[in-house]
């Protein structure tokens, strides 16, 4: 399917769309080394699915899910990116996660604060928060599918590692439109596509890494197989087209970000990750500048005003403590060359995407990875909290939130990492 004319938050796209790259760059990446690898992450039928409606069992599987790691390395200092195919990032899934994979690679290069976990938020994945068990007020959370969830994430990790090899750096910068829709305010959309590819010293691709925002919900609460959703599509057909592994980097999808569902089969799957994939293959890639790695981390703590955030502790649904008049959280910066990242700790607004590109400091490629380390919900701009009545969804969207302080606090928390304060 071609992507076709959409709505642009333009706020969004004018911080990436001065780019254009550097065409010696190819002479500059000889210090950088690349790995990437991936571990299925599938459980056996009969766990909880995550979203839609409570007691939604898994009866088969449709697509496998994965654990899929992506390593930069430059002689000095390391960092590991692992995607997982999953509703939700919790601090009691990122956590292990990197202190395993740091304990297992044994490389003072990649200490266990370079080590970042994401998830693509797919509703036809397992339960990793807890609040979709049998009922509301039993939890969804299998210990044993969590366990599985980070052995095979370390697993990826200490592949992806071992498999590192001298690796040239190249940014691909495209629009997918046509099947994204914001609900809740269509004039607010981010259809920007970025891309980072790792490239062999013989032109192979180690791996790509694509950042773009849209819910993985084609399939609806009366699907009851495993799959990535239409995320299955665009691995598909990436794999397809390019050796190595692809990584789909989730983007700020908090404001009802949402693909078009003219129905809700898995030939709606493929079509929409075909589209993306033909974006990502028919742009042109830039080779980049740099070997240079920062990795900075922030812990910080969000008013937390929802009293139902308050009850998953209080009835067990979770193993994090969201009982008090905060809640802990925590954000990354890094950067390879000249690439930028940036983790939103939750389902956050298109303007907080915008606004975080704003404040990086190269001239490269910017990526904004929501659901990154952790998932408290939607993260909104303060309107949606004075305007309920008037903006469509609104009413959910804030009862699944923090609070209204929470997009300030993280912006804010944001700037601090990336000017290094």
């Amino acid at each position: 399917m071609a992507c076709r004319a959409g709505l642009l938050l333009l706020l969004s796209w004018c911080c990436v769309a001065g780019w254009t790259g550097h065409a010696n760059a190819a002479d500059d990446v000889s210090g950088l080394r690349a790995g990437s690898a991936r571990a299925v992450i599938t459980p056996e039928p009969g766990v909880f699915l995550g979203g839609y409606d409570y007691n939604r069992r898994a009866t088969g599987t449709h697509d496998d899910l994965y654990a899929t790691a992506v390593i930069f390395e430059n002689g000095t200092t390391a960092v590991a990116l692992v995607v997982l195919d999953a509703l939700s990032m919790q601090p009691f899934i990122a956590r292990p996660i990197a202190e395993k994979a740091a304990a297992r690679v044994k490389s003072p290069l990649l200490p266990a604060e370079h080590v970042i976990a994401q998830a693509t938020h797919s509703h036809a994945a397992p339960d990793l928060t807890g609040i979709y068990g049998p009922d509301p007020v039993h939890s969804g959370l299998d210990p044993r599918y969590v366990e599985r969830v980070i052995t095979a994430s370390v697993e990826a990790i200490a592949k992806a590692w071992d498999q590192r090899q001298p690796a040239k750096l190249f940014a691909r910068q495209a629009e997918c439109r046509g099947w994204v829709d914001n609900d809740s305010e269509p004039d607010i959309l981010d259809p920007s596509v970025t891309v980072l590819e790792a490239r062999d010293g013989e032109g192979k691709t180690i791996a790509t890494l694509t950042n773009f925002a849209a819910h993985p919900t084609v399939l609806d609460g009366d699907n009851t197989l495993i799959s990535a959703d239409w995320v299955w599509g665009f691995y598909t057909a990436m794999r397809k087209a390019l050796p190595g592994e692809h990584l789909f980097l989730q983007g700020a999808i908090g404001a009802w970000i949402q693909p078009k569902t003219p129905d809700h089969a898995f030939e709606r799957c493929a079509a929409y990750g075909e589209s993306l994939a033909s974006t990502v293959l028919n742009a042109s890639a830039v080779p980049l500048k740099g070997t240079e790695i920062e990795v900075r981390r922030k812990t910080f703590s969000i008013p937390l005003r929802n009293e139902t955030f308050r009850q998953m502790t209080k009835l067990n649904l979770t193993p994090r403590n969201l009982d008090g008049d905060t809640v802990e959280t925590e954000a990354a910066w890094f950067r390879v060359g000249e690439a930028e990242f940036a983790t939103h700790p939750g389902e956050t607004a298109p303007e907080f995407a915008a606004e975080t590109r704003k404040m990086m400091r190269t001239e490269g490629p910017k990526f904004v990875l929501g659901l990154g380390l952790d998932h408290l919900g939607y993260i909104l701009p303060v309107r949606y909290f004075d305007r309920v009545s008037e903006i469509r969804f609104a009413d959910y969207l804030v009862s699944m939130s923090p609070g209204r302080e929470a997009g300030e606090v993280m912006m804010t928390a944001l700037r601090d990492l990336i000017r290094g304060n």
